[in-house]
Parts: C-alpha cells; sequence; structure tokens
C-alpha cells in the first residue's frame, strides 16, 4: 500500500467521522452523563464499524445492492432505533426535571454530588436527592448496555452502511494482500475510533466543568429532540 493510498483512506475515515450522526450525538450525551459510558460505547460503535468492514471486504455487503428492499428495512429498522433511544432519553429527561423540582421545593441544591459523598443524616435532603438522581441515571449507563447500544447504532446507520458498501471497495489497492486488509481495517477503524474517543473526554469534561445538575436534563433534552428527528429523517429521506 501506498503513501498516497494511505492519504486517501485516512482521509475518507476522516470525513466518515466528523459527519454528523447519531453516534456523534449519543456519544456527547453519554459521556456528558458519565465519561465511562461514552468511552464504552465508542469501542461498541467500533465493533459494529469492524463488522461493516469484514462484510463489505468479503462482498456480503454488495448484496444490498441486489436486494433494495434489504436497504429499505435498515433504514426504517435504523430510524425506529434512533426514536427508540430518543424516547429514552426524553423519560430520562422527565425523571431529571420532576428530581430537580423537588429538590427546588426542598430547598436542596441541584449541583452534582460525588456518589461517593457522605450519607450523613446531616447532610439533608441534597444528599438524598442526589442519591435518587444517580440511582435513575445507572441504568441506562450501565457498560454493556453502552456497548450494545453501539453496535447496534453503528450495524443500523444507513450513512455508515453505505460508506462501506460504496466507497470501501474502492480503497482496496489492486492486487491486495493480506498487509493491506489489516492497515486498510486498521487506518479506518483507528481514524473513527481516535475521534470519538476525543469527542468522548471533551464533552465529559465540560459536563463536569458545569458541575449541575440541571445541566443533565438539558442535556437529555437536547438529545431527545436531535435523535427523534434524526430517527425521522432516516427513514423518511430517500437514499
Amino acid at each position: 500500500m501506498t503513501g498516497p493510498e494511505i492519504l486517501t483512506i485516512t482521509g475518507a475515515a476522516a470525513a466518515l467521522a466528523v459527519t454528523p450522526g447519531p453516534e456523534t450525538i449519543l456519544t456527547i450525551r453519554l459521556s456528558s452523563l458519565r465519561r465511562k459510558a461514552g468511552l464504552v460505547y465508542a469501542l461498541g460503535t467500533a465493533t459494529g464499524t469492524v463488522i461493516w468492514m469484514v462484510l463489505a471486504l468479503t462482498g456480503v455487503s454488495a448484496l444490498l445492492t441486489v436486494y433494495p428492499a434489504a436497504v429499505q428495512v435498515l433504514k426504517i429498522g435504523g430510524g425506529l432505533y434512533l426514536c427508540l433511544l430518543g424516547v429514552l432519553a426524553g423519560r430520562q429527561a422527565l425523571r431529571l426535571r420532576r428530581e430537580l423540582k423537588t429538590a427546588e421545593a426542598t430547598g436542596g441544591s441541584t449541583t452534582d454530588v460525588s456518589p461517593t459523598s457522605s450519607t450523613d443524616p446531616a447532610d439533608g435532603p441534597v444528599t438524598e436527592i442526589a442519591s435518587v438522581m444517580e440511582s435513575t441515571s445507572r441504568g441506562h449507563l450501565r457498560s454493556v448496555v453502552s456497548y450494545r447500544r453501539g453496535i447496534i447504532s453503528s450495524l443500523s446507520n444507513p450513512k455508515v452502511g453505505l460508506f462501506f458498501l460504496a466507497i470501501l471497495p474502492t480503497l482496496v489497492p489492486a492486487s491486495p494482500t493480506g498487509v493491506d486488509y489489516t492497515v486498510l481495517v486498521l487506518l479506518i477503524l483507528g481514524v473513527l475510533l481516535s475521534y470519538q474517543l476525543v469527542l468522548a473526554c471533551m464533552a465529559s469534561l465540560a459536563a463536569s466543568a458545569m458541575a449541575h445538575r440541571s445541566a443533565d436534563f438539558f442535556i437529555e433534552a437536547a438529545s431527545t429532540v436531535i435523535l427523534l428527528i434524526i430517527g425521522i429523517a432516516v427513514i423518511a429521506i430517500p437514499i
């Protein structure tokens, strides 16, 4: 594999990485709530990416061109999954909103409290409310859930699927060897994963700097709107 070919592959992977999509939104959302959740989600999307590349390089994904209905199934399934994640984010936003109102009614603070904070009764309602908030967020931030969401969102994303179907075969050099295939996969995976990991860390740092529980509500509310819009667009817009 020559230098220009490596640059072309890197550029194509970078273009795919920075193009806004559901993976970007979900990485920011999960990382803002808990850094580990965002990082694990990024690993899940990387796993999905590897699966797409294997399918493309072995010619399996070419079946999508033979059976156009399969593309429609992928579009509808991916769009519905994003809408489902949007609904889940909306439910979480409503829970956070109710808890914030409870905090205001009891005179408690909405500033984040570390899970390792003291549980001394003298801490008052602030610690109790923070514990409730922590428990409501724990379920959808578990590593297994985040990893699974990463895989599913990657495999059900038509943008990613069509990229590997239409573009990846053109990036394979003439008479490729096993080393060429390895370099191709590692380059694309490295660029996509690096971008998401950096994005996850930046989102986590930004959320920590705000250090206010109401920020979680706005993140979930914004994620709800964006995911629903993207999901509906994926279903409605023809490819």
